[in-house]
């Protein structure tokens, strides 16, 4: 239901960390929104108007760290951005208890359940029972995965004969300038750990929850039924000291990595989805596909069949603003969801949004 009085959706904030921030602002630049509540976790946001949470113009709405002031405001939908790292099962308790409380969430922040059915099945049983209890909607989207590995590939797909095989090479270079935080370059991924060490993301089976969504999601849209699904990896070393915008990443230390996860039929990689990522100054390994620009970051989508297709696709910086495109995109496929969400039958939505219902509100038609 929205706001009777101007026809907008009545929103509530959650996050504000980098990508929270984005979708702070896009939320209060929307047209079709209108921000009534902030949700932080941190004692010197509270009292903070929401325009200075994310460095932009006052807006009268303080921020609280008070649950039961946000069930109050009677939003019609929770944008939750907050981290889910190390508190996934804190974050679906948050979201069941706004869906519970009949408020429509849209979040980034869990994010196999962008396609519920390869996500945990305790996720996915706690928000459909919040759900059916609240009478509300709950969406899970984002880029990558998200919108782009899922939405971008199906739509390539309408054009599609006979499919032998489908992956995506996702290349993320120059990690350092592009998302300089430190516990994720250097904790998560590795990135300056010594030889052996196998990065946090690969042991802690992250790659595997998070992208095995994606696999699992093209192979049922395409009726490949799987054998399994298969992860093999990598990580080069610096041959020399490379200086970097996070510090000195030392020589023989790791400087890039590479993991493939794939859906197997018969022996063969049938869905794939395929990562590079390294840091500044890194030396390309001959035997790693080149990224379609040289030097430069995105993905490149493969279909083999008939007819066998290629797309490349790249998130280039704006000309007005110095925010990582990859965070700004994670945000807005949030954002533009909000309305959808809101006019859309209770429960958990199984797929991805897509299509002209979704789509930015903020052009100038």
């Amino acid at each position: 239901m929205t706001n009777e009085r101007n026809g907008r959706y009545r929103v509530v904030h959650v996050g504000t960390g980098l990508t929270g921030r984005e979708a702070l602002r896009a939320i209060i630049e929307d047209p079709a929104l209108d921000l009534v509540g902030v949700k932080v976790s941190t004692q010197e946001k509270v009292g903070v108007d929401a325009g200075q949470l994310y460095g932009g113009a006052h807006t009268g709405v303080a921020a609280t760290d008070d649950v039961a002031a946000v069930l109050a405001l009677k939003p019609d939908c929770v944008a939750y951005c907050a981290t889910a790292v190390r508190r996934e099962e804190e974050a679906i308790a948050d979201i069941a208890g706004y869906l519970e409380a009949g408020i429509n969430v849209v979040t980034i922040s869990t994010i196999p359940m962008v396609y519920p059915a390869a996500a945990p099945v305790e996720w996915r049983e706690a928000l459909e029972r919040a759900a059916v209890k609240g009478n509300s909607t709950f969406y899970a989207t984002g880029s990558e995965p998200g919108f782009i590995s899922l939405n971008i590939p199906t739509a390539l797909l309408a054009g599609a004969g006979r499919v032998d095989s489908y992956r995506m090479d996702e290349y993320a270079l120059d990690l350092d300038k592009t998302y300089p935080i430190w516990d994720v370059l250097h904790e998560s991924m590795g990135f300056g750990k010594p030889d052996g060490h196998v990065p946090v993301r690969i042991a802690s089976g992250k790659v595997d929850e998070d992208w095995g969504t994606v696999v699992r999601y093209l192979a049922d849209i395409l009726g490949f039924e799987l054998d399994g699904i298969e992860l093999d990896w990598e990580t080069p070393l610096a041959p020399t000291d490379l200086p970097t915008a996070i510090g000195v990443i030392p020589q023989g230390t790791i400087c890039a990595h590479r993991w493939q996860l794939a859906g197997i039929v018969g022996g063969q990689p049938a869905v794939a989805v395929q990562y590079f990522a390294t840091v500044s100054a890194t030396p390309w390994p001959k035997r790693w596909p080149k990224p379609a620009r040289e030097g430069e970051g995105g993905m490149v989508f493969r279909v083999n069949g008939s007819p066998s297709m290629s797309l490349e696709l790249h998130l280039d910086q704006s000309a007005t603003d110095r925010v990582n495109p990859g965070v700004s995109a994670t945000a807005m496929a949030a954002v533009n969801a909000i309305p959808t969400v809101v006019e859309a039958s209770p429960g958990v939505i199984a797929s991805p949004l897509a299509g002209p219902s979704v789509v930015t509100r903020r052009s100038g038609g």
